[in-house]
């Protein structure tokens, strides 16, 4: 999430008009086009968490049909596909480095960190011009970062992005005589007392380990906050946020009108219980869309413009997922970006979309997706005018799992002290 590292783009119908500027590939980077391109037998290896809830959406057989394609076409490359939940993905990629047996290839979090230390393979040596010229521009350059020389390059390829909405109960909201979607801060505290009178729990905050820095981003952005000031500065325990997480205490939490203990809940739980219909109201991204479907709430639900403290946020989050290419193993190279080039076609990216309904990282898919998908459509237009993470700062992996770790802290104890402490990992020396 990124809340003045928001990146100027011009529109994501301008971003999509672009073609691909060149379908030739640079001799640092593979040559796909061709097939069986690597010489000699290789076996790389690929870290990627699962985005599905059921065994029948497990993102395992996602990948594992990638692979199998992409072997029949590159019978000389083998890929050992390794899976992790969101909760232990960090631990297992940090576990791997401390082990120097990093991954060729992870898919996940931020890349920053380890770009800094020069273990990534910037993304012009390894994937083709083609594929990158046909990342959406502005979530491209959310991949770009210094390396351990000091320069800017991308270092990590976005995979697959998404942007968040507000979510409502249009059954619950009916029941407790609420006639239309919160607008404030005090309308969502409002209609939390409302729904709470009705036995269920007004608005679901997550923030336990699973995705707090997205819960914690949203509610500092409608306060005029975030993780960063309009200088480029950390200023997470900044005055404005600071106030957030007390206005969430005393309005929300202590009230009674979340979950009991918002730091021990995770996304994936609350929104299982929203679409139960037990919950009135939460943060949601398109992929709560297939949970809903899933769930007894049917039909009845709407979703809106995220609450502010004095309006809606007119730049809601989007989150980028990166793909990360580590360059351990030099013999690795060509058989890595002979991989990406092929995982990232527009009809696997569609199929990855339609099945989490996420939105693309891609022109092409997202062009497609624009007209064939009326579900993601808004999502995938809000994308031009998201806050992003600061994925690019180095120290933003520390950060979040820091915010992960302790943010739930601030509705329980001292706001500021929680804040302090997270502000310290984002200011470290490097």
């Amino acid at each position: 999430m990124k809340r003045l590292v928001t990146i100027a783009a011009t529109g994501l119908a301008a971003a999509l008009a672009l073609s691909a500027c060149s379908s030739s590939k640079s001799s640092s980077s593979s040559s796909s086009s061709s097939g069986g391109s690597s010489s000699k037998p290789v076996t790389i290896t690929l870290l990627a968490p699962n985005y599905g809830s059921t065994d029948k959406d497990d993102t395992k057989l996602y990948w594992t049909q990638i692979i199998n394609d992409f072997q029949a076409k590159y019978p000389n490359v083998k890929v050992n596909l390794e899976m992790a939940t969101w909760d232990n993905l960090a631990t297992k990629l940090t576990t791997a480095l401390q082990n120097n047996d990093a991954p060729d290839l992870f898919e996940g979090g931020g890349y920053a960190d380890v770009a800094a230390q020069g273990l990534l393979y910037k993304a012009s040596d390894i994937v083709s011009p083609s594929t990158l010229s046909n990342l959406i521009p502005h979530v491209a350059q959310l991949g770009q970062t210094k390396g351990q020389d000091g320069s800017q390059a991308q270092y990590g390829i976005p995979f697959t992005t998404s942007t968040r909405a507000f979510f409502y109960n249009t059954q619950l909201f009916q029941q407790a005589g609420i006639t239309a979607a919160p607008q404030t801060w005090a309308d969502v505290a409002a209609d939390a007392a409302k729904i709470k009178a009705l036995g269920k729990t007004g608005y679901g905050l997550p923030l336990g380990s699973e995705e707090a820095q997205a819960e914690t981003y949203l509610w500092t952005l409608g306060n005029g906050g975030g993780y960063k000031d309009s200088s480029g500065k950390w200023a997470i325990n900044s005055p404005a946020n600071v106030q957030t997480f007390q206005w969430l205490t005393d309005n929300l939490v202590k009230p009674g009108l979340t979950e009991p203990d918002p730091g021990t809940k995770d996304r994936t739980d609350l929104w299982k219980d929203f679409a139960a219909g037990n919950i009135g109201m939460l943060n949601g991204s398109p992929a709560l869309v297939p949970i809903l479907k899933e769930g007894n709430i049917g039909d009845n639900w709407k979703s809106a413009q995220i609450p502010g403290k004095s309006g809606p946020v007119s730049s809601p989050l989007g989150v980028a997922d990166f793909i990360e290419a580590f360059n351990t193993h030099s013999d690795h190279k060509t058989a890595i970006g002979e991989f990406l080039d092929f995982a990232l076609q527009k009809k696997y990216q569609e199929q990855f979309d339609n099945e989490y309904d996420l939105l693309p990282a891609t022109q092409d898919a997202a062009s497609d997706l624009s007209g064939s998908n009326p579900t993601l459509k808004p999502f995938i237009d809000a994308l031009p005018s998201a806050a992003w993470y600061p994925s690019s700062d180095p120290n933003w992996d520390p950060a979040s799992q820091k915010v992960k770790d302790i943010v739930g802290k601030a509705v329980t104890s001292d706001p500021k002290g929680v804040l302090d402490q997270i502000q310290a990992v984002a200011t470290a020396s490097n």
